[in-house]
């Protein structure tokens, strides 16, 4: 275990690993054991994202997001300045999903009838029972630049929470497809590497 820099620590490599001010001791001396064994970018469309409940949705994604988590801190009082210590849950960031939108507003419509099945808009009749009907499990594969499947991330109980405008716009000079986004709420999401 290293005690410092002093005329020992001067091998023929001179100061490295443990023996630098501020390495932890259990870093592993020799650098060639440090490398990464994967040193290839992240890209932005290497993703694949399944909607279980909706595949109008699945088929036409354009974009999604891994959710923030955040742990809060809960300030404990002294004397002097406060110390913080960890809360006791984490808070996951919203899940949203932007898609194309075909002709006929299927995939939209498939999500505004699953808001209206999950709440009261108009009348009580379009309630759906049982409530394990207004929930869905949605599934973001991350992939590597060859396309395979890397990680697998599990989003468990989602439902929807917002649903976006559809802009019409007579006066565009390029026509794009229309997009929405959809705004998921869940309980927590889970990451498994293949």
């Amino acid at each position: 275990m290293a005690t410092g820099l002093t005329a020992a620590n001067f091998g023929a490599g001179g100061v490295t690993g443990s023996d630098l001010p501020g390495v932890p001791t259990t870093l592993d001396p020799n650098p060639l054991n440090r490398q990464p064994t994967n040193t290839n970018y992240l890209q932005p469309a290497s993703f694949r994202f399944f909607l279980h409940r909706n595949p109008a949705v699945t088929y036409f994604c354009q974009s999604t997001s891994l959710p923030s988590i955040e742990l809060n801190a809960i300030e404990q009082l002294n004397m002097f300045a406060s110390a913080k210590q960890i809360a006791n849950k984490p808070v996951y960031g919203d899940l949203d999903v932007t898609f194309a939108i075909d002709e006929k507003l299927q995939n939209w419509l498939e999500i505004h009838d699953w808001m209206k099945s999950i709440s009261n808009f108009e009348d009580f009749e379009s309630y759906v029972v049982p409530d394990e009907d207004h929930f869905s499990d949605a599934t973001l594969m991350i992939m590597t630049n060859a396309m395979n499947p890397s990680v697998e991330v599990t989003f468990k109980n989602c439902f929807p929470i917002a649903l976006s405008e559809i802009e019409f716009d007579s006066t565009v000079s390029e026509v794009e497809p229309l997009t929405a986004t959809v705004t998921l709420a869940y309980d927590t999401y889970s990451l498994r590497v293949i």
